[in-house]
């Protein structure tokens, strides 16, 4: 059952924000960025009945890493891994600002919709390892 948990939270972490919809720029330079970058094509785009065993891998080990290396602070959600860290992993850098931009959405929804103790739900369904 705890796992059960674990996948709608997975999704919501990784996947959010899945359209073309545009996000302001985190510099404050008030210009907007494409949320994907263009020209890279990213694995969670490819429907699971089609994606090679590479990137079956490649999906694996991003969730490996990001469950790992999740943490929680002052009720926001951050990763604990810098860039070079990520990267040496064998994970494209281009994940990692995804996933910076999904904790930036996260966190925002969370402040929004003032859910707390977002830290002791993530616990809850992580508890199963």
């Amino acid at each position: 059952m705890k796992k059960i948990a674990l996948i709608p939270c997975l999704l919501l972490f990784l996947f959010s924000c899945q359209s073309k919809s545009k996000i302001i720029d985190q510099t404050n330079s008030g210009q907007k960025e494409p949320y994907f970058k263009p020209g890279f094509h990213y694995v969670q785009q490819t429907p699971d009945s089609l994606r090679t065993p590479e990137q079956k891998e490649l999906i694996s080990k991003i969730q490996k890493v990001v469950l790992e290396n999740t943490g929680f602070e002052n009720n926001e959600m951050i990763f604990k891994l810098s860039r070079e860290e990520f990267v040496a992993k064998g994970i494209p850098e281009e994940y990692y600002d995804l996933i910076q931009k999904d904790l930036v959405n996260n966190n925002e929804f969370f402040k929004e919709n003032n859910i707390q103790n977002v830290d002791s739900i993530f616990k809850e369904s992580k508890a199963f390892k």
